[in-house]
């Protein structure tokens, strides 16, 4: 049984953690939103399509949007480690880390079809073209609706747990199906091999945003688990409070 006086040095530590994390945050994506914004210039003339082409500023657009595949790549691997958990603890701690994670995987999966549809509009002139990795993003974004539609659904604690358990199981099969849409399907997104390139300024401004997003992710994961953890223990001695009246 753990005492007050542990769970409070506990609480007092994971908050250190998490100033520490906020504080690298911060850092991190000043420094890359400063790179990409001010420090990488416009595209070479030998790359501009034609005199006026939007991509020569609007390619910048890239490092906002990208990163945030990572970051929804991540929000699926987390559910998958978690749901596998719970089913074989039935803990109700990897179920909190599995709705967070699904809730926050959908914010950046939004932001990273927006995005999308904003460079491709300036690459392609169309916000959407059915591209294999624009549809294969839409799919990701409707497996964590579905995700979080079914939650809402089930008023059972423990049902809930269960079923969401074995729907992020499975809808981690999505990840995938999305690696092969950029990797074998015929394809006009940009990629590091071929087609869109960047020199290796722009390659360190890519991995700095993502490292920032994913700290970000992690952080805001911890804020959603704390809170819901809050939420359960308040309930908790509510109703026992009610119950010895």
């Amino acid at each position: 049984m753990i005492s007050a006086r542990t769970m409070g040095d506990i609480v007092k530590l994971e908050r250190k953690y998490a100033f520490l994390l906020l504080c690298a945050l911060y850092v991190i994506i000043l420094i890359g939103m400063y790179e990409a914004l001010i420090v990488l210039g416009p595209l070479s003339p030998e790359s501009l399509r034609w005199i006026g082409d939007p991509m020569e500023q609007g390619y910048r657009i890239f490092f906002f949007s990208m990163p945030n595949a990572a970051v929804v790549y991540l929000a699926f691997f987390v559910i998958l480690i978690a749901s596998i958990m719970y089913l074989r603890d039935r803990q109700i701690r990897w179920d909190l880390i599995a709705s967070g994670s699904a809730k926050l995987g959908l914010v950046f999966c939004t932001i990273l079809l927006i995005t999308g549809s904003i460079f491709s509009n300036l690459a392609w002139g169309a916000y959407w073209n059915w591209d294999p990795q624009q549809t294969a993003a839409l799919v990701l974004w409707f497996i964590l609706a579905g995700y979080l539609s079914l939650r809402s659904a089930i008023e059972d604690d423990e049902a809930r747990a269960r079923l969401s358990a074995i729907f992020g199981i499975f809808g981690f099969l999505g990840v995938p199906l999305s690696y092969v849409s950029a990797v074998i399907w015929s394809s006009i997104h940009p990629r590091f091999a071929t087609g869109f390139s960047l020199d290796p300024l722009g390659k360190l401004v890519t991995i700095i945003i993502v490292l920032g997003l994913l700290i970000l992710f992690a952080y805001l994961l911890w804020l959603e688990v704390s809170a819901k953890k809050l939420e359960k223990e308040y309930q908790r001695l509510l109703s026992k409070a009610k119950r010895e009246e």
